[in-house]
């Protein structure tokens, strides 16, 4: 009798284990892009210094007297030789045409990041606006007129990977020019090199494109 008593009794045991739900486990947490090794997060990297804003004159300076435009004209002329693309007659057409302008000045100016090659989506849109002001545009509706881009590098590195450079800036903008904002001018590229016309102490001011208008 007590026999089957204790053989009920585990039965009955046996019963309430299956009917009682397991225990909840608390599921894993995935692993987060930040997550690093383990699931230990990676410090965030803080991100580059923003570039300064794609510029235009408010009125655009076009007195080919002026003290910063002699000293353009001057660099321009003396790199005309090395432009690669043209043939010897078309770099003495350009020479001709910056040497005798009767006007001269800058439309826009386009910062870059150290090592930045090509001109980033933000200011290329930027640009594009900066072409629809009324001061802007009207160099553009001129064909007469002749656009003058002028890439720069900073002096830090290898002179000449920052005429390279400078170059490539300044070919990426004359796309962009072209492309994005319907520019129809004849456009040249031109490689400063490294250069610190614009503020010996603070280098980022050098990386820059600048676009200038040429009233031959």
């Amino acid at each position: 009798m007590r026999q089957a008593l204790f053989v009920s009794l585990l039965c009955g045991l046996a019963a309430c284990d299956r009917l009682k739900p397991p225990a909840p486990v608390a599921p894993t947490p995935a692993p987060t892009p930040e997550a690093g090794f383990a699931g230990v997060p990676t410090p965030a990297v803080p991100s580059a210094p923003p570039v300064a804003m794609v510029q235009a004159p408010v009125e655009v300076n076009l007195d080919a007297a002026n003290a910063e435009t002699q000293l353009v004209k001057s660099q321009v002329l003396s790199r005309i030789d090395v432009i690669p693309d043209l043939s010897p007659e078309e770099k003495d057409k350009l020479y001709v045409q910056v040497e005798r302008t009767r006007s001269m000045g800058k439309i826009i100016t386009i910062p870059f990041s150290s090592g930045q090659a090509a001109i980033g989506p933000p200011e290329v849109a930027a640009m594009a606006e900066k072409i629809t002001l009324p001061q802007i545009q009207k160099f553009a509706d001129d064909p007469t007129v002749v656009l003058i881009v002028l890439g720069f590098a900073d002096k830090k590195g290898d002179a000449k990977q920052n005429r390279w450079i400078s170059l490539e800036r300044a070919n990426s903008v004359v796309r962009a020019l072209k492309e994005r904002g319907g520019v129809m001018n004849v456009t040249h590229a031109v490689g400063m090199g490294g250069s610190e016309m614009f503020d010996a102490q603070n280098l980022n001011k050098n990386r820059v494109v600048e676009v200038w208008a040429v009233q031959p």
